[in-house]
């Protein structure tokens, strides 16, 4: 910001209206009103000083004040050309309580008295003081009762109304289009247009992103800001787990953004790139939940001779994940049961999710055998999916023969349980998962009797596997837990023996088949 400089006579009439521009300079400063109270004041009482006590001999002499910006403090100079006469003592009391409220009023104070007149240094620090109020404005207590769509606004409002500028915007990063996005703005470009794009090679918000630091510059090549008197901008870069989020961009008609204003622009910004990650997380995180309960079976089918359950339960630390279950009819009565793990967490494994479980019913609908289904579904992944891995466990069972026929992709075999026997583990193979891509090794797909009363147990690695201990434990006491029971019964005493108040950290998904008697 450009200091405020005023030469003229010391005249009483003119002390007023200098006082008054001290005013507007310290608002254009964005001191707070006590600073600017303070500075106003002291700078008044030393021009008055002058007006009173250094032109005795013959008219009014110069009057020089300069207030500026220096090393983070504000700064005031108030010099004259004459020499002091203080002779009644009540001219020295008037003098020395004017002195002494200077010095209250300001920080330092240094009177440079010389034979070609007088000088007064007022000197009043900022950084600190302005560091902790906006620091104070960013993380009020307040915002966390506003919505989430709200809170960048509010948020930007305050660093405008902090910093004092002429506009002040949010630039988010779109990853898809490799460009910044004008998202929300107050000030002259509160009217923005959300479609602008602006391409990370353009100017000052283009150096800001590729050297992640603060920065401010007085070439606008942005015309709307052009049109709007912005002469100098300054960026910050929003970043959160060392991430891109987007850029903090204000700007001023003649401001000059010292060092310190850099640092509180990306306090700022490093705020508002809470905030959008938060926003960004509460909204992946609803659409991740829906798009889950949307791919997961509302209601098993009814199958003489079967009966069916399941259970879905997001991790306690992870979240929602890619985990899956399904039950559906095929033809002459046979049914197919899935049962899938994607690796991950969050949006990105639910709709790799989503797509693996469409692929796998179409390619279920046109082959009979398990194997031939997984290796079409290990194809598709491996060329469409790059980088996705995916345990999955396929059957088809013929209800009325009493038998399943069983494939796994790397899956964790399911618990038999028949009447009056601890549960085991079928035999049948494990071939690698999903996304491997390999030639020339087959899958393999087992028959498995399934007696009446018998239960079949499918799960993910989440209902067994603690950090604390070898998932052979887990598996050990899985073993001991399913039995030979309708399967309602079985997810029930499974989710309370696994699940029920224990911190799992992965997501978990239970499938269990029960035959009749």
């Amino acid at each position: 910001m450009d200091p405020l400089r005023w030469r003229g006579l010391a005249k009483a009439e003119q002390l007023t209206g200098i006082r008054r521009s001290v005013d507007e300079w310290c608002e254009r400063a964005g001191l707070p009103v006590d600073l600017t109270q303070m500075v106003s004041l002291a700078v008044y009482e030393a021009m008055a000083n002058v007006v009173e006590h250094a032109y005795r001999d013959g008219g009014p002499g110069p009057l020089d004040l300069e207030l500026r910006y220096e090393a983070g403090a504000v700064a005031a100079i108030v010099g004259d050309e004459g020499h002091w006469h203080v002779t009644t003592p009540a001219e020295q009391l008037h003098r020395g309580r004017g002195l002494a409220l200077i010095e209250r009023l300001a920080e330092h104070v240094t009177v440079m008295p010389s034979p070609s007149g007088t000088t007064v240094r007022m000197r009043w620090p900022t950084g600190q003081s302005a560091r902790l109020r906006f620091l104070e404005a960013m993380t009020d207590a307040a915002l966390a009762r506003l919505d989430a769509d709200d809170v960048l606004g509010a948020l930007l409002t305050r660093v405008y109304d902090q910093l004092s500028v002429d506009t002040a915007s949010v630039l988010l990063y779109d990853r898809a289009g490799d460009h910044l996005v004008a998202a929300v703005a107050v000030g002259l470009e509160r009217e923005i247009v959300r479609s602008v794009r602006i391409p990370l090679s353009e100017g000052l918000v283009g150096r800001v992103v590729a050297e992640r630091v603060a920065m401010t510059s007085n070439r606008v090549d942005v015309p709307s800001l052009l049109e709007n008197g912005i002469r100098v901008l300054a960026a910050a870069p929003m970043i959160a787990d060392g991430v891109l989020v987007g850029v903090l961009r204000v700007g001023d008609e003649d401001r000059v953004f010292t060092d310190d204003d850099l640092g509180l622009l990306q306090v700022a910004a490093d705020r508002l790139a809470l905030a959008v990650q938060a926003h960004a997380s509460d909204a992946e995180s609803a659409a991740t939940t829906a798009l889950q309960r949307s791919l997961l079976p509302s209601r098993l089918p009814a199958v003489a001779g079967l009966d069916f359950a399941g259970r879905y339960a997001p991790g306690a630390e992870l979240g929602v994940g890619g985990d899956w279950y399904d039950v559906f009819s095929l033809s002459d009565g046979r049914i197919g049961i899935v049962i899938g793990d994607v690796a991950g967490h969050g949006f990105p494994a639910a709709v790799v999710m989503g797509r693996l479980r469409s692929a796998l019913r179409a390619y279920a609908l046109d082959n009979d055998a398990p194997e031939v289904v997984l290796d079409k579904l290990d194809r598709k992944a491996s060329h469409f999916e790059a980088g996705v891995m995916a345990t999955v466990a396929y059957a088809v069972v013929e209800p009325a023969a009493g038998r399943l026929t069983l494939c796994l992709a790397g899956h964790l075999r399911p618990v038999l349980a028949v009447p009056g026997c601890r549960g085991e583990f079928v035999d049948v193979p494990v071939d690698p998962p999903i996304g491997f891509a390999l030639r020339g090794r087959p899958r393999r797909g087992r028959v498995v009797d399934i007696p009446p009363g018998a239960t079949v147990c499918f799960y993910t690695d989440g209902l067994v596997e603690r950090r604390d201990r070898p998932i052979d434990v887990g598996l050990s006491e899985l073993l001991d837990a399913v039995a030979a029971v309708p399967s309602e019964t079985v997810c029930a005493e499974l989710m309370a023996e696994f699940v029920a108040g224990q911190p799992t950290t992965d997501d978990v998904a239970l499938l269990v088949m029960h035959r009749t008697e």
